[in-house]
This record gives C-alpha cells, sequence and structure tokens, in this order.
C-alpha cells in the first residue's frame, strides 16, 4: 500500500467514526433525550459534554481535518482528487466547522446551568433555549458528515 491510499483510508475512517458518532446522536440519544424530564436533559448534555473531550475521541474528530486536506494534495492529478477535497469541504463546514461555531458555544452556555440549584423554570428555560438549536445544527453536521463519508469513499475508489 503506497502513503497516499494509507492517507485516505486513515481519512476515511476518522471521517466515518465520527459522522457515525453524530449518526448515532441524532438517531437514538436525541430521541431518547426528548423522553427525559428538564433536570435529567440538562444533566446528560453536561455530562456528555465533559466525558466526549478524551483521547479515543478527539484524533477522530480532528483527524479528518487535517488529513482529508493531505490526501486531497497527494490525490492531486488522479481522478480522486475532485471527491476528495469535496469530502475536505463537507467535513471542515460540518462536523468541524458547525461543531466549532455552533454546537461548543451552545454546550458552554448549558454547562453554565447549576443543575444542583436550578429551579424547574430555569431549567425548563435553558432546554427551551439549548435543545432544539442544538438538533438544528447536529442535523446540518451529521448530514455534511455522511456525505463527506460517501464522498471519501468515492476518492478511494479512483485512487
Amino acid at each position: 500500500m503506497d502513503f497516499t491510499t494509507f492517507v485516505v483510508i486513515l481519512a476515511g475512517t476518522l471521517t466515518a467514526l465520527t459522522g457515525g458518532l453524530m449518526f448515532c446522536f441524532a438517531v437514538a440519544n436525541n430521541l431518547a433525550l426528548k423522553l427525559v424530564d428538564d433536570r435529567t436533559y440538562v444533566t446528560v448534555v453536561q455530562k456528555t459534554n465533559l466525558r466526549i473531550v478524551n483521547p479515543v475521541f478527539m484524533p477522530a474528530f480532528l483527524g479528518p481535518v487535517v488529513l482529508l486536506p493531505l490526501a486531497t494534495i497527494l490525490a492531486a492529478g488522479t481522478d480522486a482528487f475532485g471527491w476528495l477535497l469535496a469530502a475536505s469541504v463537507a467535513y471542515i463546514v460540518g462536523p468541524f466547522g458547525v461543531t466549532v461555531s455552533q454546537n461548543i458555544p451552545l454546550n458552554k452556555r448549558l454547562d453554565a446551568v447549576d443543575v444542583r440549584t436550578a429551579s424547574d423554570a430555569d431549567l425548563a428555560t435553558a432546554r427551551g433555549w439549548f435543545e432544539q438549536p442544538w438538533i438544528a445544527r447536529h442535523t446540518v453536521r451529521t448530514v455534511l458528515g455522511v456525505v463527506a463519508i460517501v464522498l471519501v469513499l468515492i476518492g478511494a475508489t479512483r485512487l
């Protein structure tokens, strides 16, 4: 296996891991969280925000930001180039860009809510300004994450 193929496979794997995680949140976690009370909702989201930043997730999340553009550069002059370029844009704009510019600020704002001392009304208000905007942004990053996966797979077949 040559270096370009290795980079494309690694980039595709990490893209798929992150896109799959986002898909799981969209089709399972978010649906389950809709069924819980406000205090449980805020608590679980806060705990998830704390635990997601870990040595397993972070390379999968940040790796494609570097590896997809690298794969694109390495594939210059091949039929894979355009597909990998499109995958790079989809991932950097979607899973990475939306997360950093939209979801993380919402998460930080929600993390500032003290569940131990907040009233039921405070928790309902927090959930109200958080849940639907977060899900809407999450949907964008999930769709673009899946698009990035498809594009990198197509690119891999064109090396």
